[in-house]
Formats: C-alpha cells, sequence, structure tokens
C-alpha cells in the first residue's frame, strides 16, 4: 500500500492508480518551494476531469498538487522534493502540500471509502517523504493534515474543503491519519467496502443507441430532469444519444452516448 517519491522527477509511484498530468508540471504553477510543514485537504467542487481541464488553463492560475477521483484514482500536477510550488492556498503554497478530492459538484458529499484510501496513501507517503507529523492538525503553523479553511483570509479566506455547519469532508480527516498509520505500521488496510449508491449503479443496465424498454424511459426523463428534453417513448434513438452526450460533457466524463456506470451517476446526481 505505500506510495514512494522518485527523487529524479518527483513522481509518486507505488500500488495505486495514478496518472501524471500532460505537460508535467501543470501550467499554473511556479519554483522555490522548501521545507513543507504539512498536507492541506480541498474538495473540487466538481469531479476530476473537470478539475484536471481547469488546472491546466492558464487563466485558472490556481493547480494542486494531487487530485483524488471518487473511485479513488490519484492524478498528480507537480513533481514533489523537487521544489515546485502548486498555487493552492495563497500564503500556503511555499510550505503546504495540497490534494483536491472531487464531490461532484457539492462539497457536503462525504469522501468515498477509496478516496479515504488513497488519501491516505498520499499522505503517508509526503509525511514520510517531507518529515511533518502523521496527524490531523487545525492551526496554519502545526504540521499534518490541515485545512484549506484553517488558514483564513491569508489562505484566501475559503471554506474549503468543506461548508459550515457540517464540515462533512474536514471531520474525515482523523479516518485517513488512521489509514495513513495502519500503512506505515504495515497493517493491511481492508479492502473498500462499496457504498449503497456504488451497490446500486452496479446492478443498473448499460444502455445505448437501439435499446428499448422502461430503463429507456428512465433514461429519457432524467435527461429531462438535466435540462436536456427528449421524448419520453422508451426508445433510445439518435436524440436520446444525443441528450445523453451533453449531459455526458457537461458532467465532465467520457462523451460516448452510453449509460453505464459512470454516467448513470451524473444523470442522478449521485455521488460515488
Amino acid at each position: 500500500m505505500k506510495l514512494t517519491v522518485d527523487t529524479t522527477n518527483g513522481f509518486v509511484t507505488g500500488p495505486a492508480s495514478i496518472s501524471y498530468n500532460k505537460p508535467f508540471p501543470v501550467p499554473n504553477g511556479s519554483w522555490g518551494s522548501g521545507t513543507m510543514t504539512g498536507v492541506l485537504m480541498h474538495t473540487m467542487v466538481g469531479d476530476l476531469p473537470g478539475c484536471i481541464s481547469w488546472f491546466n488553463n492558464p487563466s485558472a492560475q490556481a493547480s494542486a498538487h494531487f487530485g483524488i477521483s471518487q473511485a479513488g484514482h490519484i492524478h498528480q500536477f507537480g513533481p514533489v522534493g523537487l521544489g515546485w510550488v502548486a498555487w493552492h492556498a495563497a500564503e500556503a503554497n511555499l510550505a503546504w502540500y495540497g490534494i483536491e478530492h472531487a464531490d461532484a459538484g457539492n462539497p457536503n458529499n462525504p469522501l468515498t471509502d477509496a478516496q479515504l484510501t488513497a488519501s491516505a496513501q498520499l499522505v503517508e507517503c509526503l509525511s514520510a517523504f517531507a518529515g511533518f507529523p502523521l496527524e490531523v492538525t487545525d492551526h496554519p503553523t502545526a504540521g499534518g493534515y490541515g485545512t484549506h479553511s484553517m488558514g483564513g483570509a491569508a489562505w484566501g479566506g475559503h471554506s474549503c474543503p468543506d461548508e459550515p455547519p457540517q464540515h462533512v469532508r474536514s471531520a474525515q480527516r482523523a479516518e485517513i491519519i488512521a489509514r495513513a498509520r495502519q500503512i506505515r505500521g504495515g497493517t493491511p488496510v481492508p479492502p473498500p467496502v462499496p457504498t449503497w449508491q456504488e451497490q446500486a449503479m452496479r446492478a443498473l443496465p448499460q444502455l445505448q443507441l437501439g435499446a428499448t424498454g422502461p430503463d429507456v424511459d428512465t433514461v429519457q426523463g432524467l435527461c429531462c430532469a438535466r435540462g436536456q428534453y427528449v421524448t419520453i417513448d422508451g426508445d433510445f434513438g439518435p436524440v436520446t444519444k444525443g441528450a445523453v452526450e451533453r449531459v455526458q460533457a457537461a458532467g465532465h466524463i467520457t462523451v460516448d452516448g452510453i449509460v453505464g456506470p459512470e454516467t448513470w451517476p451524473v444523470l442522478m446526481r449521485v455521488a460515488i
């Protein structure tokens, strides 16, 4: 479960699903970081493909070191240990790593089990590499796993990674640290248990051009609810396919006109 830093290129590698930004590092960033104090938890208010697109847009003037999808996939935006600075928390940029977590557009959606494990892997790796404590912190001068919001105006004045009064995601740092300590101690982390949403999504059929029946009625009704109006007739024709593709594009997922495990949650606006 342990990840490590390749000191030749700054890539984090190991037993996880990891991709690296192209170009590497992402355009939004600079150089000059030194001793790192800890990691800050961020929320995307969206999903990983949209976050990647935004951080690669020079006009965004924003980035992070890593992004984690709801499925637990890790995307690395810039190198670790080579002095690269991500633009994620204003005055904190030089001394804190930043990890963005997908939330399907709602910061009050809890992190999935897969996200908790992926975040724990990253936090353990970065803590071991930079030497900061493997613990939760809520103060900008104390090392550990903190939040964007704890820095106040100096760090951009954000409520990230969640919204008051719930503070759902920031409260999950304790579980992430517990898992990170298991990883460091060599104790296996139990395999992810699918949430009821994940189980429900897996049970739904895959539908595409030519399909018919009540499940197609459901897709057409959901398309209408997303603002893509089609006739609800149970016939998955070209018009329905076009509506599905527009929903997929708006949700920053694969645009193929096929309603499967990736598209059902977007149609339903369910976080998995």
